[in-house]
């Protein structure tokens, strides 16, 4: 066997693991889920170098004696079990579970680990798990399935786990996260597969590290999709999802797209500065969440102080509705918070038909139609519908 490519391979994802955790440690901001996703890479780091050790060991370009092989295929196993343990908590928390909080269900999780422990521990008197013979030459045990099944058993809960909770979100962008981080699995199971019918072939560091790239891309881009002021979903997000609405509408009829601004917005900036502004724009927007609060309805902030609702109803009734729910959530989080000015929505609002041919036609007739309310606002000197 030629070692040699087995040690680059494992080099190369060492690398991008240490790409990935750098950049992660950068940013790191103190969350929980942070410290154990970067536990998590970090314990995939170290099986890669176990890797590389066994392979320099046993491609004789090391002269290391069986306990040294030994020891390194047992760090092996363990931090590959850890690794998952690390996955669940990071998932866990990430989904907002109470997991991290029940001391008894993180001694449940640790289950997994300890058996692989033991099992590793009386490998060296039973090969159990694996055995390093009198040549200094790695063997697998007959009850090495058992340790790949533990290490997989995590990826397993959480993908499952994040999937349904993908199904169940209301929340748009949740939902997108969570289905990301079910995906997880894909690769390490499906490489892990070949790995067990070809295990000359380093395959298993390969699935882990495109694993990780791909959660850590996607999140990344996700994060790029939303507005850091108001958490909101931003322009870039809004302009993908409504192509996609546009192009799948499924009901016709029942597409609606708001346009929403800030009633006398300069004035507030002018007057009581651009930091009370910005408050101002959150109150909008955490009034918009509330709004829409166990629904599928599509919030974002389009720009400056223009917000969106992307909305399925069943007629400008609900439209309608939807207006004065939000008028009066913002109404509440102004007397709450003794806010001394003026903070009001105008609305403008249009369903989708065949005559919108693109998505920029579709939100200047929802444009049009806010011209329209502000207009009519400034006229009467009266809250716009």
């Amino acid at each position: 066997m030629d070692y040699t490519w087995i040690i680059e391979i494992n080099a190369f994802c060492a690398a991008i693991m240490g790409i990935i955790l750098y950049s992660v440690f950068r940013n790191y901001d103190r969350q929980t889920k942070q410290r154990y996703y970067m536990k998590s890479i970090l314990a995939g780091m170290i099986s890669f170098a176990c890797e590389i050790n066994w392979s320099l060991i046993e491609g004789g370009f090391l002269k290391e004696p069986p306990i040294c092989n030994f020891i390194t295929n047992a760090i092996y196993d363990i931090v590959s079990v850890m690794m998952g343990y690390y996955w669940l908590c990071y998932v866990e928390a990430a989904l907002g579970s109470k997991f991290l909080k029940s001391k008894v269900l993180k001694r449940i999780a640790l289950i997994p680990v300890a058996i692989v422990i033991v099992a590793v521990i009386a490998s060296y008197f039973t090969g159990w798990i694996f055995y390093v013979d009198e040549n200094n030459v790695y063997h697998r045990g007959d009850f090495v399935v058992l340790h790949v099944i533990l290490c997989h058993i995590y990826t397993v809960i959480t993908s499952v786990h994040a999937l349904i909770k993908s199904i169940r979100s209301e929340v748009y962008l949740k939902t997108v996260e969570y289905r990301i981080l079910s995906m997880f699995l894909v690769f390490p199971l499906a490489i892990g597969i070949i790995q067990i019918i070809f295990p000359a072939i380093p395959s298993v560091s390969i699935g882990i590290t495109l694993s990780f790239l791909y959660v850590y891309i996607d999140l990344q881009n996700l994060l790029i999709s939303v507005d850091t002021l108001s958490g909101l979903n931003n322009r870039n997000q809004l302009l993908r999802y409504l192509g996609s609405r546009m192009r799948n509408d499924s009901e016709k009829g029942k597409l609606y797209i708001f346009m929403l601004d800030v009633n006398k917005f300069k004035k507030i900036n002018d007057t009581y500065g651009h930091v009370e502004g910005d408050k101002a724009l959150i109150r909008c927007a955490t009034a918009l969440k509330r709004a829409n609060r166990d629904t599928r309805n599509f919030i974002g902030r389009y720009g400056g102080d223009e917000f969106i609702i992307i909305a399925d109803l069943d007629g400008d009734e609900a439209a309608e509705k939807l207006c004065e729910k939000t008028r009066l959530e913002l109404e509440g989080i102004c007397r709450d918070d003794g806010v001394s000015y003026d903070l009001s929505f105008s609305f403008g609002y249009t369903i989708y038909s065949d005559e919108y041919k693109t998505m920029q036609a579709f939100i200047a007739a929802a444009d049009k139609k806010l011209y329209e309310a502000k207009k009519r606002r400034t006229e009467t000197n009266q809250p716009a519908n």
